[in-house]
């Protein structure tokens, strides 16, 4: 069987990917430097970034449950709750508190950005228990991190997530379908009210992400329950490449529609199940053809880019608005450089985020 179910390289470039088109989303936000040369334009890429946030809970649902579906299909011993908290805790909180702490006494105490302590102890207990993706103030106005909520999400389901994982192991498709519905649910009716709402706060709830997460889990089933004892064909695989490059003009259809809707976060809420089954079509067609993908996805750049992607995640738009913040490269007056069409600027700006958001990502991951 020359599918893999241990480490998948291929995920390894599908995270990268995903996580590298979320950082270009922030930094263009702050550069407005637009990937246009003459007649080339891929400028909906960076425009659409937001949403490959979802694609990275779904490769987290599909990661995440994948030791259970083996177990399910293979018949082998799944690992125990305390395992499963145990790998969580030392893959998120060592680089989460560091982020939270190191924002809140280099930055935040001495640049005198809390005026109010008691929105200072609601912002940092929020971070610290992962509830700050659940009040307006410390999802929007919190001074220390605005990513940060996507790592509060993922540690909610987290919580729940052994009882999910029982769940789908005895009833897997009422399970699924519960999942969904609580997911399609809160969507509609955040949609439905959403000019009532403060956007912000609504537009990213962790219970519209719930059918997100049921088809990673979903996805993990049925790539286990597939490939078992199963020998890749040359027709299927072919197939399977058709699927993803499918799934890719499907996602393409999806930007062009997210870019002329009226209000852009109210798409992401009403369309948000439908972009999910789009990012799991994509994913299981690469899954399922692997070998004719590994060459651009399961190579050395690809795992090592994997590797310190969660810390470039946590730290990337923080640097870059706090560069812009200090006119780090110079700039004068009172009008940022990119309103002014300064391209030189904006070029030097561009390059020296990434090139400090790198290497805070790899000393951060390494040491």
């Amino acid at each position: 069987n020359d599918y893999q179910t241990e480490h998948i390289d291929v995920l390894d470039g599908v995270r990268a990917i995903s996580i590298l088109i979320v950082v270009w989303f922030h930094f263009w936000q702050q550069s407005w430097l637009m990937p246009i040369v003459g007649d080339f334009n891929i400028d909906w890429i960076p425009r659409n970034g937001a949403l490959l946030v979802d694609m990275l809970i779904l490769i987290s649902g599909f990661c995440l449950f994948l030791p259970y579906a083996k177990s399910m299909v293979y018949g082998t011993e799944a690992p125990c709750a305390k395992v499963f908290y145990k790998k969580r805790v030392a893959r998120i909180f060592p680089s989460y508190y560091f982020s939270v702490f190191m924002v809140l006494f280099l930055f935040a105490l001495p640049l005198g950005e809390y005026t109010d302590n008691r929105f200072l102890w609601k912002d940092l207990l929020s971070h610290i228990f992962f509830l700050n993706n659940l009040s307006y103030d410390t999802l929007v106005i919190t001074k220390l991190n605005g990513v940060l909520w996507t790592v509060a999400v993922e540690v909610q389901f987290y919580l729940i997530f052994p009882l999910l994982v029982k769940c789908f192991q005895k009833r897997p498709v009422s399970t699924y379908t519960g999942m969904t519905l609580i997911g399609l649910v809160s969507s509609y009716l955040i949609s439905r009210n959403f000019h009532s709402l403060p956007h912000a706060l609504y537009v990213n709830h962790t219970l519209t992400f719930f059918s997100v997460f049921a088809n990673g889990m979903l996805g993990a089933w049925t790539y286990v329950s597939v490939t078992k004892e199963k020998k890749p064909l040359k027709a299927e695989q072919f197939f399977y490449i058709l699927m993803t490059l499918g799934g890719l003009v499907l996602y393409k259809i999806l930007c062009d529609h997210h870019m002329s809707f009226p209000n852009g976060q109210q798409w992401q809420v009403k369309y948000r199940y439908i972009l999910s089954l789009v990012y799991l079509l994509i994913l299981f067609g690469i899954l399922m053809a692997q070998q004719y993908f590994r060459f651009l996805l399961g190579n050395r750049l690809m795992k090592f880019l994997a590797t310190i992607s969660f810390n470039l995640y946590i730290w990337h738009q923080y640097i870059a608005v706090k560069l812009k913040e200090f006119r780090i490269p110079y700039w004068e007056g009172d009008t940022p450089p990119n309103q002014l069409g300064d391209k030189p600027w904006m070029w030097k700006y561009m390059l020296l985020c990434i090139a400090v958001s790198l290497a805070v990502a790899i000393l951060t991951t390494y040491l």
